[in-house]
């Protein structure tokens, strides 16, 4: 057993872990696997969009790096093109390599968003093949979308997380392949309802849950057609007054009635985790889809193979202790980087192999510090600085640099502002930063009607005060338009507080023991324990039940 050095707890390193660090000429990790998880996830921003300018053309952009990180930010098209060359360093024996490291990466200019391939994106980041996009993250080939997340080929949508295939939809949360579905979570092919929980190929249904193939139902209960559309008609389905009663009944609803599966796992062999689709051999895996052989994962997809310890990883072999990579093989503890190999230490590279330690580079090989060397220069170099980085004990790193994932300081946001400010409290040695003001807002705030009707375009660009946060907000006219044509409230909480919501449906990577709500028998599962769900089933008796 090994002891964690940042929670202190006790775990084991397995075998095949043990065998996967030997074949990657890796050390064995000095953190437990939540905690690695944890370091990682601070290295992906979640944080607040920001105006700021250029630092090499002086245009204004939006980005959600951190202004109180010291490089440079280029606008992306800038950032890509020869305007500029990137800083180096000479190799400093006398000191941590961190430290060096540091200071490249503070000189070195990163550009202000990831993604490519968009038009009229400039309020979003991590998007890909994306058309009218606003304050929004980790999209790909989506149209007309607003504060949406993880969210992939969707039109027309608003409040959305982690689903696919979805029009015109509104508060959902990993819904996949609907239409004109609201406030609905985990539910697959469903259209024209609202409040759907685990419901498949449904349609014209209210507040319902663990449905298969019904329409017109509500509260699990059959009514003809013309019953239905006279009942909904009483709902008084726009006004947020009677939306917020609804939410709050249907929530009770799922917790004392519906049946919930331990896992959201789909067509799997030998895996353990949460959220796994099409996979294989996969330990420990949350959100990981087509991919085999990998552990310690969150959020990957797309033959992802004999990796451990990443996040974000698209495609890929061999890669270990990585976030937000892409098409990467044979790179270890990197960041932000596409289509590398044989390489480490890399934060913020594109179409290089065989470097170490490097920063802003493009299409090159044999680098260390950004610094160019022939390719036997740079092997041995390489060898060295490994045995260089082993020596450097520290308090902060008590078995040397090497083996260990860059320090917090090198995120781009405080933790606060990270993906891991979701699941986890600031561990030590990272800090927090301070929240800005929406600097997208400049008129007074004023309070907001209660019905669909009252919804008028001098609504756009007031100033809305979250009734929860007290942080400010406002409306665009495309925002505007979908809420009058669904007959839709205005919302009443700031964007970030509507998505934090949404994740609280979502199991977090946390598995709990407990006993299956039929058969009594012990089970896994990973229902955040605060929804205090009375019916979680093993996979037998869910299938024989909602089946």
């Amino acid at each position: 057993m090994e002891n964690c050095k940042q929670c202190q707890k006790s775990f084991e390193i397995p075998e095949i872990d043990k065998e996967f660090h030997q074949k990657m000429e890796v050390p064995a990790p000095t953190l437990c696997p939540d905690c690695r998880r944890c370091r990682r996830l601070a290295f992906w921003p979640f944080g607040i969009f920001r105006k700021r300018k250029c630092d090499l053309s002086g245009e204004q952009i939006i980005t959600v790096m951190s202004p109180d990180r010291e490089f440079p930010v280029y606008k992306r098209e800038h950032w890509f093109s020869d305007a500029w060359s990137p800083p180096e360093q000479e190799i400093d024996w006398d000191r941590p390599f961190f430290d060096q490291l540091y200071e490249l990466q503070c000189k070195t200019p990163h550009a202000h968003q990831l993604g490519k391939g968009n038009t009229n994106c400039e309020y979003a980041d991590d998007i890909w093949y994306c058309k009218n996009t606003y304050l929004s993250r980790s999209m790909s080939e989506v149209e007309d979308v607003y504060y949406v997340y993880r969210v992939l080929k969707a039109r027309n949508c608003i409040d959305s997380t982690y689903c696919y295939e979805l029009e015109q939809c509104y508060e959902c949360t990993y819904c996949f392949k609907c239409y004109n579905l609201k406030f609905s979570s985990h539910s697959r092919s469903c259209s024209d309802s609202y409040f759907l929980y685990d419901c498949k190929n449904c349609s014209n249904c209210f507040m319902c849950w663990n449905l298969r193939n019904q329409q017109y139902q509500i509260m699990n209960q059959q009514y003809s057609k013309e019953a239905y559309e006279a009942k909904l008609k009483e709902l008084k389905l726009n006004s947020r007054n009677a939306l917020k009663h609804y939410k709050t009944q249907f929530e009770d609803l799922i917790r004392t009635h519906a049946y919930h599966r331990a896992d959201l796992n789909t067509n799997i062999q030998d895996c353990q985790g949460n959220y796994l689709t099409n996979c294989r051999n996969c330990r420990e895996c949350y959100f990981w889809e087509n991919n085999e052989d990998c552990a310690y994962g969150m959020r990957g997809a797309e033959n992802a193979k004999d990796s451990m310890d990443t996040c974000g990883q698209y495609s890929g072999e061999l890669n270990y202790e990585c976030c937000q990579i892409a098409h990467l093989n044979n790179v270890k503890f990197s960041f932000y980087c596409v289509d590398c190999f044989d390489s480490e230490y890399l934060d913020h590279c594109y179409n290089c192999n065989n470097l170490f330690g490097c920063v802003g580079l493009k299409r090159k090989e044999y680098c260390i510090l950004n610094k160019q060397y022939s390719k036997e220069e740079f092997k041995n170099l390489k060898a060295r600085l490994i045995k260089h980085m082993t020596d450097s004990r520290s308090e902060s790193f008590p078995n040397g640099e090497y083996g260990e994932f860059f320090p917090y300081k090198f995120a781009y946001t405080g933790f606060n502002l990270s993906l891991a400010g979701f699941y986890y409290s600031t561990p030590e040695g990272a800090k927090d930063e301070e929240e800005p003001m929406n600097d997208l807002i400049t008129a007074p705030s004023s309070p907001l009607p209660d019905t669909s009707e009252e919804i008028h375009d001098d609504w756009i660009g007031k100033t809305i005060t979250c009734s929860k946060t007290g942080k400010p907000y406002s409306f665009i006219k495309k925002e505007l338009d979908f809420y009058r044509s669904h007959n839709l409230p205005l919302p009443e909480f700031y964007p970030e507080e509507r998505n934090q919501q949404r994740f609280t449906q979502m199991m977090a990577p946390f598995p709990n023991p407990t006993n299956c709500f039929t058969c009594k028998k012990e089970i896994t599962t990973y229902h955040p324990r605060k929804l205090n769900y009375e019916k979680i089933l093993c996979e037998d008796c869910y299938l024989k039940t909602v089946y």
